[in-house]
């Protein structure tokens, strides 16, 4: 959870309501199609000895080996991209067509993106699909774009989906997002804008990363991408030069899963999750003197997960009885050994009354082993410089407890922190309805 207030400068942002989707209900999945046993001939065999034994008589031993000895296999796998639906109103999800993936092809990322094309002026819808050609190091890196339209044909009714556009690229494709009716493509270490005319995408504008793009997110004109080494960078879309300008970025090192904006109402928040199992929320404020004349992303919350967070999702949170603001969201965010997360803001007050109850239950709770959750939620640098951020994340999971404790010892540690027991509750209950998604 989030304390919104500590900025000095407020951004106005708001998210576009997108277009209802007859297809709102279908999902994309990379999986693997099949293993394929491929024989190596005796040839491929001679050039790997000749290789590994320079000496010509070696060379005669394995031109003379058997061929069962010299005949091997292994395992190359095959990807697709199935399209899920389920049957009916929480029935088994069911595949209805599949995007089959080219040889050591592997899907990177895959979203839903709204284009203008420019021929007919008109919005479309596509699954745009970000691949990558796993050959090897001794291989130069390319990627595909692939855009397809997913739609029931009535004529045919088993066809779901058509692939529209495919294009190479130099460099794995590692994210898309949609920006304005355009394209942005992140391939490599090189985020290029594309326009859509209906045939095919032509790049216009583009901006070099450090080393690897690991995720892009879109608000209005604002892109905000992690690079994988770099930490993030905030850029801005500059329609009328048709450029991307680097506003600030996070001058640390950081290795980056994934990035996301947080909204709250007028305030905008960059989230980013790193290798080190934390996620970390900085804050734009050019007009601080701490932010190098706004080149600097400024710190606001950080806090220790205790596992790898690799995906972000930001939805609208539910309106309560004490905070009916229309323009805030929570983040979903899930990660490798399958917990699922929720990062949500907080208003100035009740912050401030759950982050002493939160204090306070550090001592009152018994917790498993002895161990310390403020402990156990502090930053992990694993041995790198770090500055250490604000406190402005207070722990729900160890706010729950309050309501396990005995009446009594609720109602003495509401009187220690100045307030009541009922307004703890209902906090914490209009918290738990506000992130009912």
């Amino acid at each position: 959870m989030l304390h919104p207030r500590n900025t000095s400068t407020h951004y106005n942002v708001s998210i576009p309501t997108p277009e209802a989707l007859r297809l709102i209900s279908v999902l994309a999945l990379v999986i693997p199609k099949r293993l394929e046993m491929l024989e190596v001939s005796r040839p491929v065999s001679q050039v790997l000895s000749s290789l590994v034994d320079q000496d010509i008589n070696h060379q005669a031993e394995a031109d003379g080996m058997v061929s069962e000895d010299v005949q091997k296999s292994y395992v190359v796998d095959e990807f697709e991209v199935r399209i899920l639906e389920p049957s009916k109103s929480g029935g088994l999800w069911e595949a209805k067509a599949s995007i089959k993936m080219q040889m050591s092809e592997n899907a990177i990322t895959v979203r839903m993106v709204t284009l203008l094309n420019t021929s007919t002026k008109e919005n479309e819808t596509f699954l745009a699909i970000g691949t990558a050609y796993v050959q090897g190091e001794d291989v130069a890196g390319r990627g595909r774009i692939i855009l397809a339209s997913i739609r029931q044909d009535p004529k045919s009714p088993d066809s779901w989906v058509t692939e529209v556009y495919s294009r190479e690229l130099k460099g794995a494709i590692s994210a898309l997002a949609a920006l304005q009716g355009n394209l942005l493509i992140a391939a490599g270490a090189k985020i290029i804008l594309h326009q859509w005319n209906g045939e095919e995408l032509n790049g216009f504008s583009f901006y070099d990363a450090p080393h690897y793009v690991v995720s892009l997110n879109i608000v209005k004109t604002f892109i905000l991408f992690g690079d994988i080494h770099k930490s993030i960078y905030f850029l801005n879309w500059k329609e009328e030069g048709t450029q991307l300008i680097l506003l600030a970025k996070d001058f640390g090192l950081l290795d980056c899963y994934s990035t996301e904006f947080l909204i709250d109402t007028n305030t905008l928040s960059l989230v980013v999750s790193d290798d080190q199992k934390n996620i970390q929320i900085f804050y734009y404020a050019p007009k601080s003197m701490e932010s190098w004349k706004g080149q600097k992303l400024l710190p606001r919350a950080e806090f220790h997960v205790g596992a790898h967070v690799t995906k972000f999702l930001r939805i609208q949170m539910l309106p309560t009885s004490l905070s009916d603001r229309p323009n805030r969201y929570a983040l979903l965010c899930g990660t490798l050994d399958g917990s699922i997360g929720c990062i949500a803001p907080l208003d100035e007050l009740t912050f401030r009354r759950l982050q002493t109850l939160q204090r306070k239950l550090v001592d009152a709770v018994p917790h498993v082993g002895g161990l310390n959750p403020r402990a156990f939620r502090q930053f992990c640098a694993n041995g790198k410089a770090h500055r250490p951020g604000p406190d402005n994340i207070v722990d729900s999971e160890l706010l729950c407890y309050y309501e396990m404790l005995p009446l009594e010892e609720q109602l003495e540690i509401a009187n220690q922190i100045g307030t009541t027991r009922g307004q703890i509750l209902n906090n914490l209950n209009d918290l738990s309805i506000g992130t009912s998604f």
